[in-house]
């Protein structure tokens, strides 16, 4: 009988960004390798109001708490349960049922939380074994955000217990995993978590890596500008000096003689000359305060730009470290967990080669070799059958248009 797998994660608010580009496949991930793209087509999330944005979703339900203390910084925002069996048992029980199973185990799961947390129930069957991410905001049932209240020791084994026994009850032929003695080592590595936190973290690398690039683009563009802005304050400053050396002029030019019949022309022309200077000087001087003003006010918004851009880089530069001793911690959990299990299974050869051990683990040995024979037997037996009912059809579908002229020729006898 095949066993079930239900890992527990807790999840801080700077991870909930990759936590989503993994569960809804939003881009590619080059550190898992276990995804095949080309069926992700076929992967379903089992909430029926899911949400395409995890963090507004949670801040959502933490709203709706209306709690009088704000929330740490460094709270679980986020819970994530992995269901899943082994392959074969997939691969035994067939789509439609591995559907099921996943419902039936989402609706046990969303009764253990409460509906109004949970955030998103997604089936992943483009890996290697299908699994389920369900998500949830760790809300107690006073109302409190508490993931140590919600899955303490007792409730997690409860949990661990009560779900199979429940998914037996449905129909599926599944029982519990062995059960951790305190201070043992686990018996399956949480590797998609890691996998996700490798995720979030290349995530914020490469949007500190855009949020850098673009803060460089509008330092140099604020440098052009300056110089335009610059270029532009000396055209003005010219043009200044010349409409005071021209005030001078027209200050220390006489003044227009009295206009008469015989030299209107000459003071007319005098007049048209002295207000040409005049209009072209202050045409140039508004033109270029305007396009200096222009200057400024756009060098203002690229510095408000580029302040929020050194604001957002420096939380990304925070979040990547933070995220960085995770991962570093997470990786060093591994190893000591993979050695844990090397050892294991070392003190497991040296049982099994003993010699009054030997020849029940030989008979062991033999009643597994022979059940997986059986099974290959029946999934052929049944290929054969399919197959043999697919000939039959078809040779029916061949055999029915013959039988139509037979007994049109009878008819015209």
């Amino acid at each position: 009988m095949s066993t079930l797998v239900l890992h527990m994660s807790k999840f801080k608010k700077d991870a909930i960004r990759g936590i989503q580009s993994h569960n809804r496949r939003e881009r590619e991930s080059h550190s898992n390798p276990d995804i095949d793209y080309s069926r992700s087509a076929g992967n379903y999330d089992l909430h029926e109001s899911a949400s395409d944005n995890y963090a507004q979703a949670i801040q959502n339900r933490i709203d709706d708490l209306l709690m009088i203390k704000a929330v740490r910084k460094d709270a679980v925002h986020l819970c994530g349960l992995i269901v899943s069996s082994d392959k074969s048992f997939f691969t035994r029980i067939g789509k439609d049922e591995t559907r099921r199973f996943f419902e039936e185990a989402a609706a046990y799961l969303t009764d253990f939380v409460g509906k109004e947390n949970v955030i998103s129930a997604m089936v992943h069957m483009d890996e290697k074994t299908p699994h389920m991410h369900f998500l949830h905001v760790p809300v107690t049932q006073d109302g409190r955000l508490s993931a140590n209240s919600i899955y303490t020791r007792a409730s997690l084994k409860k949990l661990q217990t009560e779900l199979p026994g429940y998914l037996q009850s449905r129909g599926f032929d599944i029982q519990r995993g062995v059960e951790q003695k305190p201070g043992s080592a686990k018996k399956h590595l949480d590797t998609r978590e890691f996998k996700q936190q490798q995720e979030a973290l290349a995530g914020l690398r490469r949007e500190s890596d855009a949020v850098a690039h673009e803060a460089l683009q509008l330092i140099g563009e604020m440098i052009e500008r300056r110089k335009q802005e610059e270029v532009l304050q000396e055209r003005l400053q010219s043009m200044e000096q010349q409409a005071r050396e021209a005030e001078a002029i027209l200050a220390d030019m006489p003044e227009l003689p009295q206009a008469s019949l015989l030299n209107y022309k000459s003071v007319l022309q005098q007049a048209q000359t002295i207000m040409t200077q005049q209009q072209k000087s202050l045409a140039e001087k508004s033109m270029i305060a305007a396009a200096r003003d222009k200057l400024q006010a756009e060098n203002k918004t690229l510095e408000k730009r580029l302040q929020e851009l050194s604001r957002q880089y420096s939380l990304l530069k925070a979040q990547y470290a933070q995220e960085q001793e995770v991962n570093a911690h997470n990786m060093r959990s591994l190893m000591q967990q993979g050695r844990a299990f090397q050892d294991e299974l070392e003190e497991y050869r040296e049982f099994t080669l003993q010699p009054e051990i030997m020849p029940l683990h030989a008979a062991f040995l033999q009643e597994k070799e022979e059940l997986r024979q059986r099974e290959e037997e029946q999934e052929r037996k049944r290929q054969e059958e399919e197959a043999r009912q697919q000939a039959e059809r078809e040779q029916h579908i061949r055999q029915e248009p013959e039988a139509v002229p037979q007994r049109r020729r009878s008819r015209m006898r």
